[in-house]
């Protein structure tokens, strides 16, 4: 009786820790090293001097506008893009010459590139069977690749009978099959509708979690960047212009460019010195934080709160009237368009539920806290007439 009570123990715990155990596809995230890459088509710069280091095990992403070299990097990273000049590492290893087939790295496109003629294992099982893998070694890395994107009872379908949905987590499993060093992926998401791109940008955080693996994501979504990233690198014209968390991104963009492009905000042209920004425009004068410099100024929509005209606003707050617009529900909440008497509009973001929700033509009071308020550098030209303007 003991003896088959000890057994029964034994047993529990071999099966308690193998379900503790870690996928056989996780494993450690290795460093990725750029290191003044330039890629240049004749007369363009597609990469310009752009230096970065992807931390081990980081999910970093490259955002930015069609042209701005994100693509093209990344592809110099996987090796199919040759660098004119500079240096790619990966774990301390300098790739920058090694063919692409030799450098172990996963990638997964916008478009699946599976093989129409195989089933959704023999798709996935291809990459091992080219580095010539034994059978058993196939049989349980490939049902574990499955397992991990939730396509295990899809196995024998080809690609022809799932939904694009079902093709991009078979691409993302023939891309983990092999435990790449790092996980690469140009705008995998990019061909799908907006529902199924949320649901699979849940699935690649999870996966990126459980698996440890450092992952380079391309996209020109923002709101994609900023629910999946750990840092996001934002390219323009083919140069580096931050990188950061994706709140110190939101909250703290280094240049009017990063503003308007991750987010929606409202922007004054003036000057800042002193905890005053004059706007050039009409001469208002609006508090900011002390220590703030610079030529543009930066307000997020969702920290324009309104009033009625003669109603209630903290002294403290900056403050501008306009005349609406323009009142959008979108379902969370509100977007209202104000047009200011200069001519510039302004956009606020209200929930359905505040207190004072004016109507198109009525006259309001915008106002916000000088700490909502970012001066940075005015990279850019003004847009047009607008003061509020949406990336």
């Amino acid at each position: 009786m003991a003896s088959a009570t000890a057994t029964a123990s034994a047993a529990s715990a071999a099966s308690a820790t193998a379900a503790a155990s870690p996928t056989p596809l996780a494993g450690t995230g290795v460093s990725i090293e750029i290191d003044q890459v330039v890629k240049r088509y004749r007369t363009m710069t597609a990469v310009d001097h752009v230096s970065l280091v992807v931390e081990p095990g980081e999910f970093l992403t490259l955002l930015g506008s069609s042209g701005s070299g994100k693509s093209t990097l990344l592809n110099i990273i996987a090796g199919f893009i040759s660098a004119d000049s500079g240096r790619v590492g990966v774990g301390g290893r300098d790739l920058t010459r090694v063919p692409p087939h030799k450098r172990d790295l996963g990638m997964v496109f916008q478009h699946y590139a599976l093989f129409p003629h195989m089933d959704v294992w023999d798709n996935v099982a291809f990459p091992l069977r080219r580095r010539r893998i034994s059978k058993a070694d196939v049989a349980t890395r490939v049902q574990a690749a499955l397992d991990v994107v939730e396509l295990g009872g899809l196995a024998k379908r080809r690609p022809s009978q799932l939904s694009g949905g079902q093709q991009q987590r078979v691409a993302l499993a023939r891309a983990l099959v092999f435990q790449p060093q790092a996980l690469l992926m140009d705008e995998p998401l990019g061909a799908l509708d907006k529902r199924l791109r949320e649901q699979l940008q849940v699935e690649i955080k999870r996966l990126h979690r459980e698996l440890g693996t450092t992952f380079v994501f391309v996209t020109h979504d923002q709101e994609e960047a900023l629910a999946m990233s750990d840092r996001i690198a934002v390219l323009r014209d083919g140069r580096l212009v931050q990188v950061g968390t994706p709140v110190e991104l939101y909250e703290r963009p280094s240049s009017r460019y990063v503003a308007e492009f991750l987010g929606e905000s409202n922007i004054f042209t003036g000057s800042c010195a002193g905890g005053r920004f004059v706007d050039e425009a009409t001469g208002a004068v609006f508090a900011v934080a002390d220590h703030h410099v610079g030529d543009a100024l930066v307000v997020r929509p969702e920290h324009v709160a309104l009033a009625p005209v003669g109603g209630p606003v903290p002294a403290s707050h900056n403050a501008v009237t306009g005349r609406t617009r323009e009142v959008t529900y979108l379902g969370a909440g509100l977007r209202i368009d104000l047009d200011l008497p200069d001519g510039r509009r302004l956009i606020a973001r209200t929930g359905t539920r505040d207190t004072h929700v004016p109507q198109v033509g009525d006259n309001v009071v915008a106002h916000w806290k000088p700490d909502h308020a970012l001066a940075v550098t005015d990279d850019v030209a003004p847009a047009g007439a607008s003061a509020g303007t949406s990336a």
